[in-house]
């Protein structure tokens, strides 16, 4: 169109309007069926089901929804909310539409999380003895006031830590852990809509959660586990979640000992292959993978500022990124600010990240975080 001479608002107006995609969907409930080639006709689409659907001739049915891509961004947006799996097949479709415009799909049980624009991991530290100083300990009413806090801020995951990986930190144990976690998980699951995540390296922790409804795991040891606790990977593809593969050299107890790279970027490349390989080998599907550099785990001052600044060492995976740069000791050390005064050095590196491809943010502050995004995510895409 640009060719044509057609005006920057021409193409944006008219490229929904021509390009036309074709999906073959598999084995939909009568119900589903039903609905889907109703909105899909009313929308302007095409949906070709089995002869005998209306006669009721067959209980389920594949669909071949074909349509423009206003057209299945209304499908989608009329499915939303709606019974019979509808909801999650939304989902799926606008993520699929998403991974067209070279957005990475991440598929966290039966949701397919839009990352269209960058995602706010908010911070729940079910801990006493936190980095940031924001841990709420076994107080589980205080723990979910501060979920609902965030999730009204415009937190799009809450991320549930029930022990501390500060530098230095000394581990729980597991019953501790799942004392912790198990019963917020059960609470935000049962009464929010909230995408919830849990950050643990322990299997059995990671099955207890997932059992209560968590949709991500979030393991900083990369799904390798610490101390011969095996992995969580098998526990991740039993019940389909996400989860977060992140990096870190050693443990939370020695990973800032004298790390050291001889090269930096490779190495952790390296060592995300291998993480993906072995997910794999677990049943992990890639859909369902998000990267962690691991800003602030094993690396020096100049490790952090590097990653921060090459992301794009990572997006050869094609998997969402997850940058965690909030209140980190890093941004202390260049600007000399204590751990409670770092929010304006947080959201600068996380507009950098945002800047250079990350997904999502973990954070502490979600409102702040939140506009920060945006406009961050704004500016990426302007004059495109």
């Amino acid at each position: 169109m640009r060719r044509a001479g057609v005006s920057e608002s021409g193409v944006e107006l008219m490229t929904p309007k021509l390009g036309f995609h074709v999906f073959h969907l598999r084995e939909l409930p009568h119900a589903m069926a039903t609905i889907l080639k109703q909105e899909a006709l009313a929308a302007g689409a095409e949906a070709a089901v089995h002869r005998g659907l209306v006669v009721r001739a067959v209980d389920a049915t594949d669909v071949v929804l074909g349509g423009t891509r206003r057209q299945l961004e209304r499908i989608a947006q009329k499915l939303r909310g709606q019974q019979f799996g509808l909801g999650a097949l939304a989902d799926e479709l606008t993520g699929i539409l998403a991974a067209l415009d070279g957005v990475p799909v991440w598929h966290v049980r039966d949701r397919v999380l839009d990352l269209t624009r960058p995602l706010v991991m908010g911070v729940v530290n079910l801990t006493g003895d936190s980095f940031s100083g924001d841990g709420v300990g076994d107080d589980v009413g205080a723990a979910l006031e501060r979920c609902r806090a965030m999730l009204a801020a415009g937190a799009d995951i809450l991320d549930l830590g029930a022990e501390s990986s500060r530098p230095g930190a000394l581990p729980v144990d597991v019953e501790t852990e799942t004392r912790r976690l198990v019963p917020v998980v059960r609470v935000l699951v049962a009464e929010t809509d909230a995408v919830v995540s849990v950050d643990t390296y322990r299997p059995e922790t990671a099955a207890q959660a997932l059992e209560a409804g968590a949709h991500i795991v979030n393991d900083v040891t990369g799904m390798r586990g610490l101390g011969g606790s095996g992995g969580t990977g098998r526990a991740v593809a039993l019940f389909d979640a996400g989860v977060i593969i992140m990096h870190m050299r050693g443990t939370p107890r020695d990973m800032q000992r004298d790390p050291h790279y001889d090269d930096l970027g490779a190495e952790i490349h390296a060592f995300f292959a291998e993480r993906l390989e072995a997910a794999a080998a677990d049943g992990v599907r890639l859909e369902s993978i998000a990267l962690d550099p691991g800003i602030g785990f094993g690396k020096r001052l100049e490790d952090n500022l590097a990653l921060l600044n090459h992301l794009e060492w990572f997006a050869g995976f094609g998997r969402p990124l997850v940058v965690g740069a909030s209140r980190k000791s890093f941004i202390g050390a260049l600007t000399g600010a204590e751990v409670g005064d770092r929010l304006s050095g947080t959201i600068a590196a996380h507009t950098a990240a945002i800047l250079r491809g990350a997904r999502v943010v973990r954070v502490h502050d979600v409102a702040e975080a939140r506009q920060a995004a945006l406009v961050a995510a704004a500016v990426s895409g302007a004059g495109q």
